[in-house]
């Protein structure tokens, strides 16, 4: 059993970061018995680890394919990698819209990333409904490894930033996009609005805080 979680899986506990971390390394689809003999944990530990990271988009769930009778077995596969495509996205997303004078680029920033995060929220799945796990789904997918707190009011923790390098040269834009990102994957028919995005509330975590909308008048 290894005694560091490599830095890639770094954001959840080091139990649940070593189950990853070794589905990421073999690449294969493996019933839970392999996965708690390679990581030396019990099997419903195991299998509690798997769902979370299955819940944060993480992990893959699929039954064995088989010809004998009897259940099919449950295997899990990590989902591929964050890569550096993510910094290409936003590249894009910044050439759209900072060309022009910049005075404003702050708040031009946030209206990008509102334009990005309504895009992603589009081509999410109707499943999970809940506006929070759903978006706890985008943002895994983004490079995240977030994680619902359930207040009230709830917040979601992100660590690490994918695009921590580019936030620390020019934090407020980037940062001011990430906050428009958010705001972009609720909908309009969702209870809750973002009340505030605080960067770098530790030196590897941001943390988005929610507020429900008030009731129309």
């Amino acid at each position: 059993m290894a005694t560091e979680a490599n830095p890639r899986v770094r954001g959840f506990g080091p139990s649940r970061a070593e189950v990853l971390d070794h589905l990421r390394s073999t690449g294969a689809a493996e019933p839970v018995a392999a996965i708690a003999a390679a990581v030396g944990l019990h099997e419903n530990t195991t299998r509690f680890h798997l769902d979370a990271l299955i819940e944060a988009g993480q992990v893959q769930r699929q039954a064995e394919g088989r010809q004998q009778p009897g259940r099919p077995r449950m295997l899990y596969r990590a989902e591929p990698a964050p890569t550096q495509t993510h910094y290409h996205d936003l590249a894009a997303v910044m050439v759209r819209h900072f060309a022009g004078p910049m005075e404003d680029r702050g708040s031009r920033a946030e209206r990008a990333g509102e334009a990005w995060g309504s895009e992603l929220l589009a081509e999410l799945p109707a499943e999970p409904a809940d506006p929070l796990p759903r978006m706890v789904l985008s943002l895994a997918r983004m490079g995240y490894q977030p994680e619902l707190v359930a207040g009230p009011p709830p917040s979601i923790e992100l660590r690490p930033c994918p695009f921590s390098e580019l936030a620390v040269e020019d934090p407020d834009t980037v940062c001011r996009l990430h906050l428009g990102l958010i705001r972009g994957l609720l909908d309009d028919s969702d209870p809750w609005e973002v009340a505030a995005l605080e960067p770098y509330a530790t030196p590897e975590r941001c943390i988005v805080r929610f507020a429900e909308k008030a009731a129309a008048s």
